[in-house]
C-alpha cells in the first residue's frame, strides 16, 4: 500500500490525501482515527503503546471508542462498534504503516509554524 497522507480541511477536519480509498475504508479509517486515537502527537503514542500489547499477545485486542482492532493470522480486523461501516481488512503491515504515517502527520502538525 501506499504511504498515507492526512490533511485538515478548512474546518479542520481529518481528510486521508492517499493513498485512494474506497468510502467504506476511507470511514472505518477516519472513525477509528477520529474515536480511538486522537488529535495530538500523546494520543498516538498512547495508543501505540496498546497496539504493542496487541502483537506482543499481551491483549487479544484493542477496543476503543468506536472501533475494534484485532489481529487474525497476518491480517488485522478493523470493526465498528456501531456498525457504521463495513469491517475492513489491512495486513499487518499496512496497519502499523498507517499508524506510523499518522503518527508523522501529527509530529509535524505540532512544530512550531506548522500549518499541516
Amino acid at each position: 500500500m501506499s504511504r498515507w497522507t492526512f490533511r485538515r480541511d478548512a474546518d479542520q477536519n481529518l481528510e486521508i490525501a492517499g493513498p485512494p480509498l474506497d468510502r467504506n475504508t476511507e470511514a472505518a479509517v477516519l472513525d477509528f482515527i477520529e474515536s480511538d486515537v486522537g488529535p495530538n502527537p500523546p494520543d498516538i503514542a498512547r495508543y501505540m503503546r496498546r497496539w504493542r500489547k496487541v502483537r506482543a499477545g499481551e491483549l487479544n485486542a484493542a477496543l476503543g471508542n468506536g472501533t475494534v482492532q484485532e489481529i487474525e493470522g497476518d491480517r488485522v480486523l478493523l470493526e465498528s462498534l456501531y456498525e457504521q461501516w463495513e469491517s475492513v481488512y489491512f495486513t499487518v503491515a499496512e496497519f502499523e504503516e498507517l499508524l506510523d504515517d499518522y503518527a508523522a502527520f501529527l509530529d509535524s502538525r505540532s512544530r512550531p509554524g506548522a500549518d499541516g
